[in-house]
């Protein structure tokens, strides 16, 4: 295992975070992960997140409850910290308080119930969130899953476009039933996504063995939907594994509720402290390779891409298969304009220009670079997105097309039109590498 040198300062994120827009992973922090299979992609993003910097639960330096006041800002005033499940907007406190306090999204008390420090698992940030008091209390340790409408209504505030509204089942409210371990609680829908993926992140970074510059050991975190073994990870003591659920529940979350810009800003807090990322809020297309073994040929980089007229950032995802005698590899560009002019670009070499030509985007390209398709101009059309199958004897190069090689890695991106700020320019998606086989 590997220690991970991304820590920054806290004032230094804080000058990034001013600018009110999330920054993202730093260019090349994924570029090691395999999205070949579902046993490559976990052990390498497992990897990547591994060995994190620990921070106190609660002391006189920084600590957690400093980390997750700068998490959950209010996006409406910096000086307020929306809570997880209430929405409440409250105002933000340096320690311990009577009004909100930190919920364990992964409850300690499967598998790692001790606040010392050989405890990895008890103060991550990416695990924890800013919690109403008494909502915290509601859900305790019970597992997440669907409720029905004679559960127990917990009404959110409305704060920021999000929540509000009670009486109807399921509303914007949070909703719970039972007790412990045979409890059910269900999460609001505006953050259904983020318990979720706080919790596929939980079981990918903790795989048990040891942490790799402090040498503690770390407990083997599994979701799972068997009841029986979330129950008996219920000990109140050290587990050296672990169980957690309701996996097909919190997979269904993930879907419900895509990441928003809040979630990112909040990854991008947690990351500047911890040095480590949540890998499914900056690429949530992995919980189908790593979950559901619905895997892609070949891996995004270069991602995000920069915002375009949308407010999105346009995406560039692989299909079919990398094996050339299939003859089925296809490029789909997401998250585009409507109504918009593009084209895919291709290239052995990987790159970073930003605004190349005065384009609002980055190139992620370099090298020998050609069209995909003899440079065959596209329509993102009125859904927002264009495609195009790949020619395995014609990859364009500006001197001609060569055959697709197994061995090589190619690396693609989409160019599109855009209006930003009011001017006609272009934009870039992020990128797509892929290795022929």
């Amino acid at each position: 295992m590997r220690s991970i040198q991304l820590k920054t300062t806290p004032f230094a994120f804080l000058a990034l975070a001013s600018i009110g827009a999330a920054q993202g992973p730093p260019p090349g922090y994924y570029s090691s992960v395999d999205t070949t299979s579902a046993a490559t992609l976990r052990s390498s993003i497992h990897a990547v997140i591994d060995d994190h910097t620990r921070f106190s639960y609660t002391s006189g330096s920084t600590d957690t409850w400093d980390i997750l006041g700068l998490a959950q800002r209010d996006p409406s005033n910096s000086s307020r910290i929306l809570d997880v499940y209430r929405n409440r907007s409250f105002v933000r406190q340096s320690g311990g308080n009577s009004f909100y306090n930190r919920e364990h999204t992964w409850p300690s008390s499967y598998g790692f119930p001790s606040n010392v420090s050989s405890n990895m698992p008890f103060t991550d940030c990416h695990m924890l969130f800013l919690c109403d008091s008494g909502y915290n209390s509601s859900r305790s340790n019970k597992p997440f899953g669907n409720c029905t409408a004679g559960c127990g209504e917990l009404t959110t505030d409305a704060n920021n476009g999000v929540g509000g509204g009670s009486g109807v089942f399921p509303g914007q409210s949070n909703w719970t039933s039972g007790s412990f371990t045979n409890g059910t609680f269900q999460a609001n829908g505006f953050r259904k996504g983020d318990v979720a993926r706080a919790l596929l992140y939980a079981d990918v970074r903790y795989e048990g063995g040891n942490h790799g510059v402090t040498g503690v050991s770390e407990p083997d975190l599994i979701l799972t939907d068997n009841t029986g073994q979330i129950a008996a990870s219920n000990t109140g003591q050290n587990e050296s594994v672990a169980y957690m659920g309701r996996l097909a529940v919190l997979l269904d979350w993930h879907f419900a509720d895509p990441v928003d810009a809040f979630e990112r800003t909040r990854n991008d807090v947690v990351a500047s402290y911890q040095g480590n990322r949540n890998p499914f809020v900056d690429h949530p297309e992995w919980v189908d390779c790593l979950f559901l073994a619905l895997c892609e040929p070949g891996a995004s980089y270069c991602s995000p891409a920069a915002a375009n007229s949308t407010g999105q950032r346009g995406t560039l995802e692989g299909r079919g298969s990398a094996v050339i005698a299939d003859d089925d590899f296809r490029l789909l560009a997401n998250q585009l304009p409507t109504q918009s002019a593009g084209f895919f670009l291709c290239s052995q070499t990987q790159g970073f220009i930003t605004n190349p030509g005065g384009s609002a985007g980055n190139l992620c390209l370099a090298g020998n670079i050609g069209r995909v398709v003899g440079g065959q101009i596209l329509n993102s059309s009125f859904f927002g997105s264009f495609a195009v199958a790949v020619d395995f004897t014609s990859l364009p190069q500006p001197t001609g097309s060569v055959s697709a090689v197994a061995g090589e890695t190619w690396n693609f991106q989409a160019w599109y039109r855009d209006a930003v700020g009011g001017q006609v320019t272009s934009n870039f998606t992020d990128a797509w590498s892929v290795t022929w086989q």
